[in-house]
């Protein structure tokens, strides 16, 4: 209904439009009384009753301002009915609308793991995102948003709970499966699970540094140990050393601070640990989306559009 009132009223925007494009109210014929020509005689000429304005005519300055005017809304008009024509993609507007957006990023890729879109809390207060729906305005298809874990394990069973985006946080939404078997939450230490699997995006590489942590943790003599030194320097963030040939206490420094579960046991409590980004795999094995000319629409939990973004 309301895209059918904007139809209309763009119909008579145009015909009002056009009135005043071509004179308006400064016509004679406007303001001018009645004008009523009598029946005359063969070759006979009289005079009409009524005012005794000069005949309307257009200049051609005034022609090239009408053709102008007509371009205007002839495009003011098209732009009437894509809003339209989106007005009815959108569907009904979710009390949410505002709050979150989503936008593409990986909706051309021909392979689930690698097809994503990326949805940003944009409003100001927490959202939780858990059972809304992605779907594709091309096929229909769509899929909960699931649980995930805000601080994700490695090698161990997750426990999930619901995904709550705090304003400027961030989701990536991959259609594919979790390269760790979950849905989850990014951090200081996530790097280190890019090493061993492979993410798409990229896992941010911002772990705290194996010589920060020799300076930190390391429990022997640290000015003894060189070489366990020199691999501490030598060694990139988030990539556990090889301990070959070090000592004892290098050894142990490896082993429990230089991994992903030790990086979280050690650091989880540190100022910046906590990331603001989630990641969440939707599990599916094929593409949702097609590579041109598609809609994505988000969904809330009862079925109302909260954002769409179209491409």
């Amino acid at each position: 209904m309301q895209s059918d009132g904007l139809f209309f009223l763009g119909i008579i925007a145009f015909f009002f439009i056009l009135w005043y494009a071509s004179g308006g109210p400064t016509k004679p014929i406007s303001f001018a009384g009645p004008y009523i020509t009598p029946i005359t005689d063969v070759d006979t000429v009289q005079e009409g009753y009524g005012g005794d304005g000069e005949p309307y005519s257009i200049s051609g300055s005034d022609e090239g301002s009408v053709w102008d005017s007509l371009r205007n809304i002839k495009s003011s008009l098209a732009g009437l009915q894509r809003d339209s024509s989106e007005l009815r993609a959108f569907g009904e507007a979710s009390p949410l609308r505002g709050q979150v957006s989503v936008s593409g990023g990986g909706t051309g890729a021909e392979d689930p793991d690698e097809e994503y879109v990326t949805l940003r809390a944009t409003g100001d207060q927490s959202v939780d995102i858990t059972g809304w729906r992605i779907a594709s305005g091309a096929s229909g298809k769509s899929e909960r948003i699931p649980e995930g874990a805000a601080l994700p394990r490695s090698g161990r069973v997750n426990d999930t709970g619901r995904i709550v985006l705090a304003p400027g946080d961030e989701a990536i939404v991959v259609t594919g499966e979790s390269p760790n078997g979950v849905s989850f939450k990014e951090n200081m230490c996530v790097g280190y699970l890019g090493h061993n699997q492979d993410f798409y995006p990229s896992l941010q590489s911002s772990c705290p540094a194996p010589y920060d942590e020799f300076d930190r943790f390391f429990s022997g003599n640290e000015l003894r140990d060189d070489k366990c030194y020199e691999l501490m320097q030598s060694s990139p963030s988030c990539k556990t050393p090889r301990s070959s040939g070090v000592s004892s206490a290098c050894d142990r420094l490896i082993d429990e601070y230089l991994d992903y579960n030790g990086c979280v046991e050690h650091h989880r409590y540190d100022v910046g640990f906590a990331g603001r980004t989630w990641r969440i795999y939707l599990e599916e094995d094929r593409e949702m989306w097609k590579p041109t000319r598609d809609a994505v629409k988000l969904l809330d939990a009862d079925g109302k559009t909260v954002d769409l973004y179209t491409y």
